[in-house]
């Protein structure tokens, strides 16, 4: 099986308010910040060297540093030009389909073998 072309879309870091942290990163990066849904509670930066996103969860609470009790949650998104060979890759490899999957017609959601959600998503979406 030939190895499907993967590459890094953008890391998505869960937060409490998703605009004002976006808000935070593009001031102190330079950055240019874009709404990606109507409620901004999804936002992407867009800085030198890629995109973060941001996504507001409800009851958040934030990591400890040091510390393992509150660990900062998130997860990363791959475009694929075969979301089905990527999966079947990632699979190989020891990840495995994600039981909750909220938009399977247009992302993939999978767990590493540690038990971290990644999405893969059409490269041209």
């Amino acid at each position: 099986m030939a190895t499907p072309h993967i590459e890094l879309k953008a890391v998505t870091i869960d937060c409490s308010d998703a605009a004002r942290l976006a808000e935070f990163y593009a001031e102190f990066t330079g950055g240019r910040v874009t709404p990606l849904d109507d409620d901004n509670e999804f936002v992407r930066v867009s800085m030198a060297g890629g995109d973060v996103r941001f996504q507001s969860v409800n009851s958040y609470t934030p990591p400890q540093w040091p510390g393992q009790e509150h660990p900062q949650q998130a997860h990363l998104d791959f475009g694929v030009d075969d979301v089905e060979a990527a999966v079947k890759r990632a699979e190989k490899l020891g990840a495995i389909p994600a039981i909750e999957q909220p938009d399977a017609e247009h992302y993939m959601v999978m767990t590493d073998p540690e038990g971290h959600p990644f999405c893969l998503k059409p490269s041209s979406a």
